[in-house]
């Protein structure tokens, strides 16, 4: 039972730590800040959601692990297994899937047109980051 209490400890504090970075994202997604101060803020914004995708990923690793005695190397299969396991439904896993290719990109892309096309996409993942720390919460 204290093991049990341990891993529930663990993943009650990856998750505060994911509804803080949330937090953080959604901050830093602000509009109604000045034109200068937006561009400040974009390297940053594309850093807090890199920073989010490693947390929510290697939350659900744990999870899935702690509770299905599976462990994952990658994010897709611990995304793909959020499907399997109820975590998630089909349009959340194909969003999962496609943070992978935006994740990507911003890891090993220094292209501004490709970090653009990223900008315009934070919002909209903000939501799903959002959605999904929400629903998490209630699971564990």
């Amino acid at each position: 039972m204290e093991k049990l209490n341990k891993k529930y400890a663990v993943l009650v504090g990856m998750h505060k730590e994911l509804e803080v970075s949330v937090k953080r994202y959604t901050k830093s997604l602000e509009t109604n800040l000045d034109i200068e101060t937006k561009k400040e803020r974009h390297d940053s914004t594309i850093k807090r959601f890199g920073l989010t995708y490693d947390l929510l990923w290697k939350y659900l690793k744990e999870y899935i692990a702690t509770t299905h005695g599976l462990t994952f190397d990658s994010p897709r299969k611990a995304f793909q297994q959020c499907l399997t396991s109820n975590l998630t439904d089909t349009h959340e896993t194909e969003q999962l899937l496609q943070l992978i290719e935006s994740r990507n990109l911003n890891t090993h892309t220094y292209d501004a047109v490709l970090q653009m096309r990223l900008s315009l996409k934070l919002p909209h993942i903000l939501t799903l980051f959002t959605i999904l720390s929400f629903g998490l919460i209630h699971i564990i």
